[in-house]
């Protein structure tokens, strides 16, 4: 992978999708009322913030391989979060 642009918008398009999904559902997980009640605005929500992954990546990373490793990274702190949320079987706020 060169540092090119084309590889950075890769990076945010194939990483960035499954992080926002990751941010935006652990943003609803502390709602009142839990998940259920914030579905709707989470998926609505993880469009512009995949969106502004895209552009972020291609402008602030100085390389394609920056930009693998830190969305990369990125994911797996999010998505372990979301597991060990489901490990640790934390109750919502309204239960």
């Amino acid at each position: 992978m060169n540092g090119g642009i084309g590889t950075k918008w890769l990076a945010g398009t194939l990483l960035g999708f499954p992080l926002s999904l990751a941010v935006c559902t652990l943003a609803i997980l502390w709602l009142p009322g839990g998940w259920q009640s914030g579905i709707i605005g989470a998926v609505t929500a993880s469009l512009p913030l995949w969106v502004a992954i895209i552009i972020s990546t291609s402008l602030l990373f100085s390389s394609s391989r920056a930009a693998w490793l830190w969305l990369g990274a990125a994911n797996l702190i999010c998505f372990g979060a979301l597991w060990g949320w489901r490990l640790m079987a934390v109750p919502s706020a309204a239960a």
